[in-house]
């Protein structure tokens, strides 16, 4: 079912015409500094029968060349599972929270390649099991490559798609692999 969704934003997208706007023809490095910062992040929700997800991940990066963009993004998750462990009527919450540092590679106009490292903090797994009302936490590394496409809203604002691979196969986050986003980025 979330492969459909995912298939059918993404052909929508790919349908939004993206015009060529003057900004991208002009060399960024003439730009004020303040028109070369991008803002923007992601919104996740996903609400089921056993579990809750939401993730907030502002974002901000800067344009060093037209094709090139490094950035900073912090992440906030909520999980709630109903349905941890097949443990009757055991319920766990917890909130993640981190930051990355990414980059993006303009490939061509709308088509970007992107890599970045990811650091979050989470409650350990095995003191849910022990005793839930235990919080010690740990740091998880991930790290993703992949790509995304671009489509242009207005000459300032970006909806991206991104697909990208998780490195780190003992991630307890997450559990398989393409992962899916949506954003926007809005320059300055």
């Amino acid at each position: 079912m979330r492969l459909k969704i995912v298939s059918a934003l993404f052909i929508f997208m790919l349908a939004i015409p993206t015009l060529a706007f003057a900004d991208d023809d002009k060399d960024v490095r003439d730009l004020p500094r303040r028109q070369r910062i991008i803002v923007g992040g992601n919104l996740g929700l996903q609400i089921g029968n056993l579990s809750t997800m939401v993730n907030i991940s502002p974002t901000i990066g800067y344009r060093l060349t037209n094709r090139i963009t490094p950035g900073i993004s912090l992440t906030y998750q909520y999980y709630r599972d109903t349905g941890w462990g097949n443990m009757a009527g055991f319920t766990s919450v917890t909130h993640l929270y981190g930051g990355s540092f990414f980059t993006r590679y303009r490939i061509t106009r709308d088509f970007f390649a992107h890599g970045e490292v990811e650091a979050l903090n989470l409650d350990s797994q095995l003191n849910w099991m022990v005793d839930p009302g235990t919080s010690a936490r740990f740091w998880e590394y991930n790290y993703f490559i992949g790509g995304g496409y671009r489509a242009a809203l207005s000459d300032r604002t970006f909806i991206n798609l991104m697909v990208l691979y998780n490195l780190n196969n003992n991630s307890v986050v997450y559990f398989q692999n393409p992962i899916f986003r949506l954003g926007v980025d809005v320059r300055l």
